[in-house]
């Protein structure tokens, strides 16, 4: 078999609308706002520099059904570009983007090959002009999210070396990151279709699932929103003569999302806390070389904790932290400053006293036993019915959260009243 490269990317979700720069600075929201089509033209320039055979594409290419028309004319000019440099197209459509949505699309070149949304189809793996194999898919449309597209594809005997691209959710749903399960299938149901190697798409965190056949997520190129944090790219897959993969990835995000904890331990004055924030910045930048949007946890136990509970002040360390960021073009601009201290006192000790803070923390034990039990709790209540289907909001990670800082701040607040009862 002849040996080739291809490249592998989905997600793209061109055009999706950032909540995060808002009133920095227009340097920063022009960096934001372009981030999805930077991070897919770093793609079309690897694909060209390295005059792969074939550019695969595992759905959800644009955000949402209606299609920003900037993100069309965008996606259209980079086919063209491809196109240009001769490097075919396979793409299917997913679920944010799924077939019936694409019918006002404007006009692809000739190299841009689109897989039905009714069945898995074919087209040829070509190589030097030779078919060496079979490039397979099904898009999503309207109807048939839900199917389980593995089990219709079967690579063709003849095939030296067969690609499936697919837009869905392979396993349990702890790998499914949140996301809309979509076309689910098992590992076993993709090992069963004889192909080499399986493009996929719809998870944005990149994961090789399986080795033979290869089973690969590339994850998004470009970090939507704070969750998803570190690198972010696509795959340069290359195939040796007897079939093998070896898989480069690259890292095309044009800014990166990351979150940091930042320790009150020990700081005695807001002027400390900013500089250890000054120097968590200054060495994000030195470790990643580009824009980064940052999430800070304030976390620990000291005397800032009654400042960093306050909303206010919390904004206002943030403008400061914002300002040192709005004339750089490799900022790292915080967008979120969360408390999550602890008052400077031992609760375990405090528990066993015969006080107001040891009722209220002998009063939480009793009632707050485990998560289950608080979320049963607010559903019990009548007003619970309210909630809908926003009742699934109800996390267990928000309600660990929520359950933390009623224990902080009630005995914050009973110790204030203890000092206030003492002064006088």
């Amino acid at each position: 078999m002849q040996p080739f490269r291809f490249i592998h990317c989905g997600d793209l979700h061109l055009g999706a609308p950032f909540k995060y720069a808002r009133t920095m600075s227009s340097a920063v929201e022009r960096t934001v706002a372009d981030a999805t089509y930077v991070a897919f033209e770093r793609i079309i320039d690897t694909a060209i520099n390295e005059s792969v055979q074939a550019f695969i594409i595992s759905g959800d290419i644009y955000n949402s059904e209606d299609h920003n028309l900037e993100a069309q004319v965008r996606f259209v000019g980079a086919m063209q570009r491809l196109a240009e440099a001769h490097i075919p197209v396979y793409m299917v459509q997913g679920n944010h983007d799924p077939a019936e949505s694409w019918r006002a699309q404007l006009t692809m070149p000739n190299n841009v090959h689109i897989f039905s949304d009714t069945q898995v189809q074919r087209f040829p793996l070509m190589v030097n002009n030779v078919e060496i194999g079979g490039i397979y898919g099904i898009s999503c449309g309207h109807g048939n999210e839900y199917m389980n597209f593995a089990t219709q594809y079967k690579a063709l005997e003849r095939d030296e070396f067969s690609i499936a691209v697919m837009h869905g959710t392979v396993g349990s749903s702890k790998n499914s990151e949140a996301h809309d399960v979509v076309g689910p299938c098992s590992l076993s149901d993709l090992v069963q279709g004889a192909m080499d190697y399986w493009a996929l798409g719809h998870i944005h965190k990149s994961q090789i699932l399986h080795s033979d056949p290869m089973v690969v997520y590339p994850g998004n190129p470009q970090g939507l929103h704070r969750k998803e944090t570190g690198p972010k790219g696509c795959y340069l897959v290359k195939v040796s003569h007897n079939g093998h993969c070896d898989l480069a990835f690259i890292d095309t995000a044009a800014l990166r999302f990351e979150e940091i904890k930042l320790d009150i331990s020990g700081v005695q004055q807001e002027s400390e806390l900013m500089e250890l924030l000054r120097i968590k910045k200054a060495s994000l930048h030195k470790q990643y070389k580009k824009p980064i949007l940052l999430s800070v946890q304030l976390v620990g136990a000291g005397p800032m904790h009654t400042l960093a509970m306050d909303e206010g002040v919390r904004q206002h360390w943030l403008k400061d932290s914002q300002r040192e960021e709005v004339s750089k073009t490799g900022f790292v601009m915080p967008y979120k400053l969360m408390d999550r201290t602890r008052p400077s006192v031992n609760l375990g000790e405090r528990r066993m006293l015969n006080d107001m803070v040891g009722d209220y923390l002998r009063a939480y034990d009793r009632t707050i036993t485990d998560v289950a039990s608080v979320k049963q709790i607010l559903l019990d209540r009548p007003e619970a019915k309210r909630l809908g289907a926003y009742a699934e909001l109800l996390s267990p990670e928000l309600l660990q959260r929520v359950m933390e800082r009623s224990e902080i701040e009630g005995v914050t607040m009973l110790m204030g009243a203890n000092n206030e009862d003492t002064e006088h």
